[in-house]
């Protein structure tokens, strides 16, 4: 905020330059947001509707509306990638709308299953979650990233992985499709087993506003393999696929200016959006 303020009436350019780059480095702060605490948050929400069996249309609205956020800002994000692509590649409604329906119906899919399993099964949820993260931090490590500047930051950006990981899919190196098969097929098994733990708890003690639980977690695991079909339409026909040498940009210079007040302060030099190293090897991950 405070750079495009300057932007307003002194060094324009400049400022309005370091303006992007900083907003770019805020999207990556807010995609980490949406997985470690709306996806949680509306997953919660959801786990207190199936409890209390109480579908207050405010209630309902809201949890909805959180799951239209969630997938807009992933649009959102898939729009800010687009940055690094030549010109004639940038704009594409069509491909927009496909990436915003599979993210949307594959997040609503994994968060419902997560919250039938924690209506009936609450304590077992965090046992749950700390399995799956385990295996997932593991395949994020075996993923070799390099994401951050130093070893230590390093693992907490495949700590986050791991989380992101839990809810929905995120490319964190170059070719990735395989895992991505491989992680879409384990999140599929996972879905499955928690509904089908709901439907066995419904069945032992069945309350009086589940009148169908085969239905409604044969849906949900329908809703999921839906979304897949989106994914690989999108993929297939909508997804540009681009070499490393001609995604728009350079990357930031690796060495540290030695003066310490210059070490914590903005490059001076005027900045582009595609200067932003973080965001360019995230568009390297995401198109290459």
């Amino acid at each position: 905020m405070e750079k495009s303020v300057q932007s307003l009436y002194r060094k324009r350019a400049d400022a309005e330059s370091v303006a992007k780059f900083l907003r770019q480095d805020l999207r990556i702060l807010r995609f980490i947001e949406t997985f470690s605490e709306s996806a949680p948050q509306l997953a919660l929400m959801l786990t207190i509707i199936l409890h209390e069996g109480r579908l207050d249309p405010v209630t309902v609205l809201k949890a909805i509306g959180s799951t239209l956020s969630i997938a807009s800002f992933l649009t959102t994000y898939d729009h800010s990638m687009r940055a690094f692509l030549p010109e004639k590649e940038k704009h594409h409604m069509i491909s927009l709308v496909f990436y915003f329906i599979w993210n949307l119906v594959l997040i609503s899919s994994r968060i419902a299953a997560l919250a039938l399993f924690a209506s009936v099964l609450p304590c077992f949820i965090f046992a749950h979650f700390i399995c799956s993260w385990l295996v997932l931090f593991f395949f994020a490590w075996r993923s070799k990233t390099n994401f951050m500047d130093d070893p230590r930051g390093e693992w907490l950006y495949r700590t986050t992985v791991g989380l992101i990981w839990y809810f929905n899919w995120f490319s964190v190196a170059k070719g990735m499709r395989i895992r991505s098969m491989l992680y879409h097929t384990y999140i599929l098994i996972d879905i499955c087993i928690l509904c089908g733990l709901w439907c066995w708890k419904m069945s032992t003690d069945p309350p009086d506003f589940v009148t169908h639980p085969l239905t409604t977690a044969a849906c949900v695991v329908a809703v999921y393999i839906l979304g897949l079909l989106f994914k690989v339409i999108y993929f297939t026909f909508f997804h540009p696929n681009f070499d490393k040498d001609k995604l728009k940009g350079a990357t930031i210079p690796e060495e540290q200016p030695e003066d310490e007040e210059r070490s914590h302060s903005v490059p001076t030099r005027p900045l582009k959006a595609t200067d932003n190293k973080r965001m360019r090897k995230l568009a390297e991950n995401f198109f290459c």
